[in-house]
This record gives C-alpha cells, structure tokens and sequence, in this order.
C-alpha cells in the first residue's frame, strides 16, 4: 500500500468524520456524549486559531475524501512517517494535535498499567469504566444483541472519557477476531472461540456497537463515529504454518514447558 494510502487511513483524527468538531456550537444539547460539553479533547481546526480557517482539510462541508487529501499534500515526507506509528506525534505547524491509537476495548474500556496508551484514569474525574466479561464467555452465549449492547456500552464510554479529556484517541484495539485454533496461543481468551461464523458475527455486532451504528449496520450519527473499532490482529497472529514456522513448535514453546517441567520437578522434591 503506498505511504499517501496509509497517511488517509491513518489521519482520520484530523476531521469531523468521527470527531463531533461541529458539536463545539452552542445550539448543541448538552450532554454527555456531546463535545460541547468537553473539557478539552484533542481535536484539530481549532477555531480559535485564525489559521486553521484557510485549510481545506478544516472545511467540514468538503468531502472526507479532498479533506484528506488537502491534509497529506501538506506533510512533509518525515511527518507521514511520524504517523505510522500507535503514539503519533503533534505537527504544531498545521495545528494538528498528538494522537494515540493504542486504546484498549476488548471487553469495556481497559488501562494497561504496563504500556503507555491514550486512556487515564488516575486523578481525574472518570476514574472507572464498566469490565465485561472475557470475549469467550460472552461469545458462549451465542446471542448477537448481547454481543451489539456490550459494543454499545463500550462505545459511549469511550465517548464520554474523550469528552472529558482523558483520552487523546477514538481508536480502539478491538475486537479480536483472530480463530482460536490451539491453546498455547495464550489469548484465546480474547477471541469469540474457534468458529469462523460466530467470529464473524461477533466481529459485526460489537463494531456496529462501538462506532454508533444500529444492529444491522445502519449509520444512526450520520457521517460521525461514536468511536472507532480496530479488528486485530491482521499481521503475524496465525503462524500455524508460515514460511516454515509453525509457533506450536518453536523454541518458545519448547523453553516455557521446560521451565514449567523444572518447576514441578522442584515442588515434588520440596514435597518430599
């Protein structure tokens, strides 16, 4: 894919498409869902700034798609660069602020302790978000409503978070719609279980949920995004049989049940 693709795909942040930039007018109800009633989410085309108003990819009556493109014929060929990556950095010049992609939603909004990620709690006035169960439970249920309303909770919540400035991105590694075919994966957890139709299904219902769609995939906020869904994982996430790589085999494998094999071996001797 050329890099001028990847740069469309990647600066969506940068418009209205799924960022209420329009809702910041007074005539908006104030609610929780609203940008009005933001504290200061990070959003481009700020109006306060006069220059932002001689930028074609600030105009929202223009097509997403000439929006984009004005955009990218504007970055130099180090900023693309910059933006190809999960932290994407802040280009002052054209008043675009930093960005983060990696936002954990897997089963409700989630904050890795471990990894640096767009999402705060800590000290600040949303400090909890709601924790459903893991997807291979839900996904026993068989029951597509279920599956569309936890994508629904999770959506508004990480609206509500961005609103309330703790969250410097709408995007949302999830959900994981990778087949679980072997158990030494480790992250089976994640996944809707072996079956590619209830995968599938899955991967539907809880995207139409986050983004703000209707159950059957019709677009109820008009051209916006409540917040975006990133289905994972698409590189690397299935090496049963790759380029003479098979991961059940590999040293990995074979080192983890070698220390597990010596830890047991040392509990049955201090056993006695």
């Amino acid at each position: 894919m050329k890099l001028e693709n990847l740069v469309i795909f990647l600066i969506f942040h940068v418009t209205s498409l799924h960022l209420c930039v329009e809702s910041t007018d007074s005539s908006h109800p104030q609610d929780p869902y609203s940008c009005a009633s933001a504290s200061q989410p990070p959003y481009s085309c700020d109006s306060s700034d006069p220059s932002t108003k001689t930028y074609d990819f600030c105009k929202t009556t223009l097509p997403i798609s000439r929006r984009a493109e004005d955009l990218v014929s504007r970055l130099t060929f180090e900023e693309k660069a910059t933006q190809l990556v999960d932290t994407s950095p802040a280009i002052p010049r054209l008043g675009i602020p930093a960005y983060e992609w990696w936002s954990e939603g897997l089963h409700g909004v989630g904050f890795l302790t471990r990894v640096q990620q767009g999402i705060s709690f800590f000290n600040r006035t949303i400090q909890h978000a709601t924790s459903f169960p893991q997807v291979i439970l839900t996904a026993a249920s068989f029951d597509a409503h279920i599956w569309y309303r936890i994508g629904q909770a999770t959506g508004k919540e990480a609206r509500a978070l961005y609103n309330a400035g703790q969250v410097t991105g709408l995007g949302f590694w999830a959900p994981n719609v990778n087949i679980f075919r072997d158990p030494r994966w480790g992250r089976g957890q994640e996944t809707p279980g072996e079956d590619p139709l209830v995968v599938g299904k899955y991967g539907a219902s809880f995207v139409r949920g986050v983004q703000g769609d209707s159950f059957e995939g019709e677009s109820t906020l008009g051209d916006h995004l409540q917040a975006s869904a990133c289905c994972k994982h698409y590189t690397a996430h299935d090496l049963d049989n790759w380029n003479g790589v098979n991961r059940s085999h590999c040293r990995t494998w074979q080192i983890r049940t070698s220390l597990h094999s010596e830890v047991a071996y040392e509990k049955e001797k201090l056993a006695g």
